[in-house]
């Protein structure tokens, strides 16, 4: 289970910063010691539908200020979707342009653009989504129903795996001495949702389905057992959005472990400053809901708690769009939808078209003075940038 977890939280960090403490053979009788430390957030932003405004945001930890980056159409044009870092590069996914960009992280340029369509076929490769990376590969799902494998080095796409219908996230794991790669694919809730387990080893494609799985969004793999983030289904009417949540499916069981769950962020559990399993906060804010809510889950030992977020008055969340769990200090951050200035007073409703905002609160849900920052237009996905800090202890 350990090698399991070691192995995950390897993925997540996206590179060996994150082992213990580096010693700096330099400094006098070893008494500096380099730790890994978040140095930054960054939020990639949708932007309007069809209106070419996706961005990045980045906001940096030591001077509490963001910039807006990358935006309008001479950036991540149309509909940027997710993002994976990889050393001192970010690979950013963006759907509607059939493209991954390849942006600098110590200055946020666009070093090169990969065509999704060009490097595996117009249909095949049409509407990148979602991305995971391991050692010089990165695996992303398309809506043409596959799965593309990127080499970072030489960014060409150098095998292609067909899942299922309408692919979104993915998750990787080890499993005995085989590595396996885990697609939700989400069928837009049409009925034929699954999950694709895809050996890396041996090419082969299986497909898990179970009558819970209707609309998977987002995954987590720890061994063979999963934790799979369903929208569920919506009413005939689209009125209302039911039965979403977050499901843990194991031999072919699936059991709900948070009844009510729209979007998640995973952090790291630890015991003696060992991870030993993973922190699952999720907020549930379906179609048609007046508040949101939150819930956190811990792999390790089964138990889920409500999360009530406080100290924010005047800047609370109120449309969570994303959510994610920072690697390094476990704070969680959160991105919001601004209210849009034209609804009612007594019934507001997001804006789609003004720039969202992203507040950071500690681990129990208290928000942390000066963390609230600006971002975006329909701020989408948050990623963090990491380093190595000198310590020296006397």
């Amino acid at each position: 289970m350990k090698k399991y977890v070691f192995s995950m939280m390897m993925m997540v960090l996206g590179s060996a910063l994150f082992t213990s403490c580096l010693k700096d053979d330099d400094s006098d009788s070893n008494k500096d010691q380099k730790v890994a430390v978040t140095t930054g957030a960054y939020v990639v932003n949708n932007g309007s539908f069809n209106q070419n405004n996706g961005s990045l945001t980045y906001f940096d930890y030591q001077t509490l200020k963001a910039q807006q980056l990358l935006s309008g159409g001479s950036g991540l044009g149309d509909t940027p979707n997710d993002a994976y870092t990889k050393g001192d590069t970010i690979f950013i996914v963006g759907s509607s342009e059939n493209t991954i960009f390849v942006v600098d992280k110590k200055d946020f340029s666009i070093i090169s653009r990969v065509s999704t369509t060009a490097e595996m076929g117009e249909a095949e490769g049409v509407n990148p989504r979602h991305i995971i990376g391991s050692g010089d590969n990165l695996y992303f799902t398309t809506y043409g129903g596959y799965v593309g494998v990127l080499n970072t080095r030489s960014l060409k796409v150098t095998q292609k795996f067909q899942v299922g219908s309408v692919p979104e996230g993915l998750a990787l794991s080890n499993s005995g001495t085989d590595k396996f790669l885990y697609v939700a694919n989400s069928d837009y809730g049409n009925g034929n949702a699954s999950i694709s387990k895809i050996n890396l080893a041996t090419a082969e494609v299986e497909e898990i389905k179970n009558e819970h799985i209707q609309n998977p969004q987002e995954i987590l793999a720890i061994g063979e057992e999963l934790f799979v983030l369903d929208w569920g289904h919506y009413t005939e009417d689209f009125s209302q959005q039911l039965d979403a949540g977050l499901y843990r499916i194991y031999n072919g069981t699936a059991v709900k472990v948070i009844p009510d769950a729209t979007g998640m962020g995973v952090g790291l559990v630890y015991y003696n400053n060992y991870p030993v399993g993973y922190l699952i906060v999720t907020f549930n804010y379906p179609y048609g809901s007046s508040k949101p809510t939150y819930t956190k889950f811990n792999t390790f030992t089964g138990s889920v708690e409500s999360l009530t977020l406080s100290g924010d008055t005047g800047i609370e969340i109120f449309s969570p769009a994303a959510l994610a769990v920072d690697p390094i200090t476990g704070n969680i951050l959160i991105a919001s939808r601004a209210k849009d200035p034209d609804s009612p007073a007594d019934a507001p409703y997001a804006s789609f078209s003004l720039p969202g905002y992203v507040n950071i609160y500690t681990n129990g849900g208290a928000y942390i003075k000066d963390s609230h920052f600006e971002t975006g237009i329909e701020p989408h996905m948050i990623g963090f940038t990491l380093g190595l800090q000198t310590i020296t202890y006397k």
